[in-house]
C-alpha cells in the first residue's frame, strides 16, 4: 500500500498543475455561460473539465474531490436536459470551484482534501428526485466505464488521450526558485563579462578579443533565454478578475461587464507578482464607486450594465495596463475643494494636479464601503507602481467615466541604460524612459519664474541641472548635454556633464541609507567594480512638476 502511495506522489505535481488549469477553465466558462445561458458548448466544456478532473482525482485516490466533480456532472447534465435552470445552481457551482481551488492549496501543503459533503448535498437538493435517480444510474455506468478504461490501460492498449499526455511532456513545470537562481547566475556572468572587457582594452590581444566577443554573444543568449523563461502572460493575473468582479457586482446589486484585452502580453513574473494587488484596488474601486446602480444608469441614458475594460499593451520596453470604466467619473470641482480644504492643493491648481490629488488620499466619497474608499487604495497603487520603476496616472470627468493608466518595465532584473557623468560621479538612466538626447547652448536656456526650460519643437521643456541637485562640481561647457526623459505625457531635461555608453545593466536594490533619497531607483555594478546609482525618472519628473507649479524648487534659482 505504501508503495502505491509513493508511486502516486510522483504524479502529484502534475495533477495539481493540470487540476488548476481545469478549474480555471470551468470558472471562465461558467462566467460566460451566466451571460449566455443558451450556449450548449459552454456547458459541454465545463462538463468535460469536471469529468476529466474527476477521473484524475479518482486515479490519485482523492475521493472527496472525485465525488464533488461527479455531483457537478449530474447538475450540468440536468441543465443540459433542461430539467433545472442554470440560475438555480450557478452560485453553488462557483462555490464548488472555490472549494476545489482551496483543496489544491491544502494538497500542496501535504494536507487532506477539504470536506465536500455539504456541497454535494446542495447540488443534489437542487435537482429533482427524478434527476437524482438518473444520476445514480449514470454514476454506476460511469464507474464501470472508468474501471474499463483502467483495465484497457493496464493491458497495454493505447488510450486515445495518450498522444496528448506525451505532448504534455514537451512542457514541464520549473520551480520559481530555480528560475531566480538562473537569473542571479546570468547577472553575475554579465558583471564579470564587463570586467573582462576592461582587461581586454588594456591588453590588446586579438585572440582574447575574439574569445570575449564570442563569450559576450553566449552570455547575451543565456540572459535572453533566462529572462524569457521568467516572462508570464498578463492573462495569468487577469484571468482571476472576471470572477472577482462578478462577485463584487452581485454584492453591490450592480450589473457589470468586464472586458479584457491583451492578455497575451508578457511581463516578468516578479513584475506580475507585484502589480496584481494594484489592479485589485483599481477594479474594486471601479465596481464600487465608478459604475452606478442600474436605475441611475438608466436615468442618465446609459445601458443598465456598466463596462469595465482591463487592457494590456506593450511599447518600447514598457507594458501599459489600463483600467477604464464608463461610470460616473470624478467631480473634479468637488475634489479640488476637498484637496484645498485639506491643504493638499492650492487654489491655482491645474486640472492635472486635481486628478493626481486622488493618489494622495483625497476622497470625496460620502460612504465608505467594505470594498473600497477611493483614496487610501489609490495611494497604495501609486506607491507600489513607482517602487517598481513605473508610473500611474488618471483621466476622468463628471459623467465621463474614469481611466487609470499604469506604465511598467517589462522586467525588473536586467535593463538597458545610458551612463552619464555628473561631476566626478557616473549615473545610469533607464533607456526606456529616454525620449531623446540634445546639446544646447547655455544662452538658449530660458529662465522662467520658478524654473529653467529649453524650447524644442516649439515646446517648453523644464530642465534640472543634476550637478545642482546632487551638489557636485560643475564643468564649464559651451554646449550642455541634456537627456530628455519622459513618463506618460510629461517630459524633463536632465543637464549632465557628459554622455557615456549605453549597455545592459543588472538592477540591484539600494541599501538603507541611499534608499531614503527619492531620486534613485536602484543600483548596478560595472566592470571596474564601481557601484553606479540608477536615477528614478518618475520622482525626478514629479519633483520638477511640483517645482514649476508651486515654486519650491531651489535648483532653478541656483542655476540662474
Amino acid at each position: 500500500m505504501n508503495k502505491m502511495v509513493e508511486d502516486l506522489n510522483k504524479y502529484k505535481d502534475v495533477f495539481l498543475s493540470e487540476a488548476k488549469e481545469h478549474i480555471d477553465s470551468m470558472n471562465k466558462s461558467l462566467l460566460k455561460l451566466e451571460k449566455a445561458p443558451g450556449k450548449m458548448e459552454l456547458i459541454n466544456g465545463i462538463f468535460r473539465a469536471a469529468h476529466t478532473l474527476k477521473s484524475m482525482a479518482a486515479t490519485m485516490n482523492y475521493d472527496k474531490t472525485a465525488t464533488l466533480c461527479h455531483a457537478m456532472e449530474d447538475a450540468l447534465d440536468s441543465i443540459k436536459k433542461k430539467k433545472i435552470k442554470l440560475g438555480k445552481v450557478v452560485d453553488i457551482l462557483f462555490e464548488c470551484f472555490d472549494t476545489l481551488e482551496l483543496t489544491l492549496k491544502e494538497l500542496r501543503k501535504n494536507k487532506d482534501e477539504l470536506d465536500t459533503d455539504d456541497l454535494v448535498e446542495k447540488l443534489q437538493r437542487s435537482a429533482t428526485e427524478k434527476n437524482a435517480e438518473k444520476a445514480t444510474s449514470e454514476n454506476t455506468e460511469k464507474t464501470n466505464t472508468n474501471d474499463t478504461d483502467l483495465s484497457v490501460k493496464s493491458a497495454g492498449v493505447e488510450d486515445p488521450s495518450a498522444s496528448s499526455a506525451v505532448a504534455n511532456i514537451q512542457s514541464i513545470e520549473v520551480k520559481v526558485e530555480k528560475l531566480d537562481l538562473l537569473m542571479n547566475l546570468a547577472e553575475e556572468l554579465l558583471i564579470n563579462k564587463m570586467r573582462l572587457d576592461r582587461i581586454k582594452e588594456s591588453l590588446e590581444i586579438p585572440e582574447l578579443t575574439a574569445a570575449l566577443d564570442t563569450l559576450g554573444r553566449l552570455i547575451t543568449d543565456v540572459q535572453y533565454n533566462v529572462t524569457q523563461s521568467r516572462m508570464v502572460p498578463v492573462g495569468f493575473v487577469f484571468n482571476r478578475f472576471p470572477r472577482m468582479v462578478r462577485d463584487l457586482a452581485k454584492q453591490q446589486r450592480k450589473e457589470v461587464n468586464l472586458q479584457m484585452e491583451g492578455t497575451d502580453i508578457e511581463l516578468d513574473r516578479a513584475v506580475l507578482d507585484e502589480i496584481g494587488e494594484s489592479l485589485v484596488h483599481l477594479l474594486r474601486n471601479a465596481v464600487d464607486h465608478g459604475i452606478e446602480m442600474p436605475e441611475q444608469r438608466r436615468k442618465a441614458g446609459k445601458p443598465a450594465q456598466g463596462i469595465i475594460k482591463l487592457t494590456a499593451t506593450r511599447t518600447k520596453g514598457l507594458a501599459i495596463i489600463e483600467v477604464a470604466d464608463d461610470g460616473a467619473g470624478f467631480d473634479l470641482e468637488d475634489i479640488k475643494k476637498t484637496a484645498v480644504k485639506r491643504g493638499v492643493l492650492s487654489q491655482g491648481a491645474t486640472k492635472e494636479d486635481v486628478v493626481d490629488s486622488i493618489f494622495s488620499g483625497v476622497s470625496t466619497t460620502k460612504q465608505v464601503t467594505a470594498i473600497s474608499g477611493r483614496g487610501f487604495g489609490l495611494n497604495i497603487v501609486k506607491k507600489k507602481v513607482e517602487s517598481l520603476g513605473g508610473a500611474v496616472k488618471a483621466e476622468s470627468g463628471l459623467k465621463k467615466g474614469t481611466r487609470f493608466v499604469i506604465e511598467m518595465p517589462l522586467t525588473l532584473a536586467i535593463i538597458k541604460a545610458l551612463f552619464v557623468e555628473v561631476g566626478s560621479r557616473t549615473y545610469a538612466i533607464p533607456l526606456a524612459s529616454i525620449e531623446k538626447l540634445v546639446s544646447v547652448n547655455e544662452k538658449d536656456i530660458k529662465g522662467m519664474l520658478n524654473y529653467e526650460a529649453i524650447v524644442l519643437n516649439e515646446e517648453n521643456i523644464p530642465i534640472t541641472r543634476l550637478n545642482v541637485l546632487f551638489d557636485t562640481l560643475h564643468l564649464s561647457l559651451d554646449k550642455l548635454p541634456i537627456v530628455i526623459i519622459r513618463k506618460g505625457e510629461e517630459k524633463l531635461g536632465l543637464v549632465v556633464d557628459a554622455l557615456m555608453s549605453t549597455q545592459e545593466i543588472v538592477v540591484k536594490p539600494l541599501n538603507r541609507l541611499v534608499r531614503e533619497n527619492k531620486y534613485f531607483a536602484g543600483s548596478t555594478i560595472i566592470g571596474s567594480g564601481e557601484v553606479v546609482l540608477i536615477l528614478d525618472v518618475a520622482n525626478l519628473i514629479l519633483s520638477k512638476r511640483t517645482a514649476t507649479s508651486e515654486g519650491t524648487e531651489k535648483s532653478a534659482v541656483s542655476a540662474n
